[in-house]
């Protein structure tokens, strides 16, 4: 076998000017990224400094190898090429997209070391220019492989089958025969996991494809939960419904999590129920959202028991329509509902509640006696707390569009 001879541009071997230039070579092939390929100037700059910045210092690394043994990678030196792809895919990066980027990184290296080259040097040109061409027909091969088996996965058998039995119990029907005997195994009860889902900053960011950091948000959610054995879940960009074998430990934890791997707030709605169940369990947790939502609760884990008073006074009837016509008069005055809403979620505090909403102690002493004055419920009496806590869920429940 022939020994490879070292390529030499300007006297200096090839690899070694890759190897001192990388930091500056990762810049400007992100930079030429952005601006020849439309799609990477709509990435949100967290992926482009992530993972895009990472793949791409990688794979010029692969060419300064290439280029020092004159050997194209092979095996388990590509499995980061391999991983980035499957990556992309999940998030709906097309793929000609992605191999435009590779072709966009040979490129940019081989004007980087053209411009060296001496007119003695012909021969090592030549042979730099085979071994990217080798190069970017191997990674053109092992990418399209990834990306392809990826987008069969999420849209295979397996995914179908799955898909079918959270389906039929979502709607209350019987479980196929055959998914069961796929291996699928309902268990004696599950967690309802109805899941509240904030935007991504960058979903608002002009410039930015908002579908893309959708998917993305998204995937990572659904990573997060597949790490739970047995779970199915049912995302959109703003809400969500898991099923988790029970008992599914930390909710607390895992919530903490997704809002963690996503950077979004996440908020949940809990409930167990047995398989045939489930259907009603599902109506119960996006009732309970709702409430979170329109009582302005903050994001954490919700239960049933957490949210009785609301859940009760959501029920229509004449008891809710009599408590909700209690605060009619203050319908057109939010300062005086904003007032009540502080001074009751700060204990009754007047001090802490005229800091919150940055007034003078006498002027929250003012507008409470107002909201007596037109409504009749003294929010300073202990003796009708309870009256004008109920009141106000009512008539958020009444103003409530759902």
């Amino acid at each position: 076998m022939t020994a490879h001879k070292e390529l030499r541009a300007g006297g200096v071997p090839v690899h070694e000017i890759l190897r001192t230039d990388l930091g500056p070579l990762v810049d400007d092939v992100l930079r030429r990224l952005v601006a020849d390929i439309p799609l990477y100037a709509q990435l949100p700059d967290e992926e482009l400094q992530g993972d895009i910045r990472r793949i791409t210092e990688r794979t010029l690394r692969a060419f300064s190898e290439t280029f020092r043994t004159g050997v194209v990678p092979t095996g388990p030196a590509l499995d980061p090429l391999r991983e980035s792809a499957t990556r992309r895919a999940e998030e709906g990066v097309p793929l000609e997209a992605l191999l435009a980027a590779y072709h966009l990184g040979g490129r940019v290296c081989a004007d980087h070391v053209a411009a060296r080259f001496r007119p003695g040097e012909l021969p090592d040109a030549i042979a730099l220019n085979r071994l990217i061409l080798d190069f970017l027909q191997r990674v053109t091969a092992v990418v399209s492989a990834s990306y392809f088996a990826e987008r069969q996965s999420i849209a295979g058998e397996d995914q179908a089958t799955r898909q079918s039995v959270f389906a039929a119990l979502l709607d209350g029907r019987p479980v196929d025969e055959s998914a069961l005997r796929a291996g699928l195994r309902l268990p004696p009860e599950y967690v309802v996991l109805g899941l509240a889902i904030g935007p991504h900053p960058d979903e608002q960011r002009p410039g930015v494809d908002a579908q893309i950091v959708g998917r993305r948000k998204l995937r990572r959610i659904r990573v997060e939960l597949d790490r739970l054995p047995g779970s199915m879940a049912a995302l959109s960009p703003d809400d969500g419904i898991a099923l988790l074998p029970a008992p599914a430990g930390q909710l607390a934890g895992l919530r903490r999590r997704l809002e963690q791997v996503a950077g979004v707030d996440v908020t949940f709605a809990v409930a167990c129920a047995a398989p045939a169940e489930v259907p009603a369990s599902v109506s119960l947790v996006r009732e309970l959202l709702d409430l979170v939502r329109v009582h302005r609760r903050p994001r954490g884990v919700y239960e049933l028991d957490d949210l009785l008073l609301e859940y009760q006074l959501s029920r229509p009837g004449p008891a809710r329509e009599r408590l909700a016509g209690m605060l009619a008069p203050l319908d057109q005055r939010d300062d005086l509902l904003a007032t009540l809403r502080c001074y009751l979620g700060n204990a009754r505090n007047r001090r802490q509640t005229a800091a919150d909403l940055h007034l003078h102690a006498n002027t929250v002493d003012y507008r409470l006696r107002q909201v007596g004055r037109l409504t009749g419920l003294d929010p300073g009496r202990d003796d009708q707390l309870p009256r004008v806590v109920a009141a106000l869920v009512a008539f958020d429940a009444r103003r409530s569009p759902g």
